[in-house]
């Protein structure tokens, strides 16, 4: 059972983000409570007309806004999910799925497994509980970790995409991003000498 590293543990991680629609009232308020440079300007050049700088900052944030309310509009719907998975001892049993509530029940009656979850961290105390009697629960958190997981990864790819296929390269098939992309993503480090030993080349090490 694979287990990947957890990106989000729940939807709480995503509360600073929410402070950005604060960001944004205040900021078309000129109200510089949360800005400390902006306080410093306006201390120092009281007279200054910055409504221009203002609304140009502003833009910024409320553009910020609208990409988060895109991106994690999903989450409401899976609120629950996530809060089971990042924090099984705090849940009530009765707002689970009912094919998870009894496993959840004999977790939570279990000190020992209270104590683990303080101390490991999350992949670590999933992949700890045993398989006979947590198998839901352990299938719920791999769901989870997966999800958040594959979501990074395709952001990753996306992002080098962009790089390798630039107008600059007009002449990169198809084929050559779906190599170069292939290279980009993979954890594994080629044997240099021996592909190229392979091939009749000689390997000399540069730093030698």
């Amino acid at each position: 059972m694979g287990w990947q590293p957890v990106l989000l543990a729940g939807s709480e991680r995503i509360c600073p983000f929410v402070a950005a629609s604060l960001f944004e009232t205040q900021l078309r308020s000129f109200n510089a409570a949360h800005f400390p440079a902006l306080s410093e300007i306006k201390s120092a050049f009281p007279k200054a007309d910055l409504s221009a700088k203002k609304e140009k900052y502003a833009s910024v944030i409320t553009s910020l806004v609208t990409e988060f309310n895109q991106r994690f509009q999903d989450f409401s719907v899976i609120e629950k999910q996530i809060k089971l998975f990042s924090t099984p001892f705090l849940v009530d049993a009765e707002e689970v799925e009912e094919s998870l509530q009894l496993e959840l029940i004999e977790m939570q009656c279990d000190d020992s497994l209270k104590s683990q979850h303080q101390l490991l961290s999350l992949p670590d105390f999933y992949q700890s509980l045993d398989h006979a009697k947590f198998p839901l629960m352990r299938r719920h958190a791999k769901r989870m970790m997966s999800l958040f997981g594959s979501t990074y990864i395709c952001e990753q790819t996306f992002s080098l995409l962009n790089q390798n296929k630039s107008r600059l390269r007009s002449r990169m098939t198809d084929s050559h991003l779906c190599e170069v992309l292939r290279v980009s993503t993979t954890k594994l480090s080629p044997d240099i000498p021996a592909i190229l030993q392979s091939k009749g080349h000689i390997y000399l090490n540069p730093f030698i």
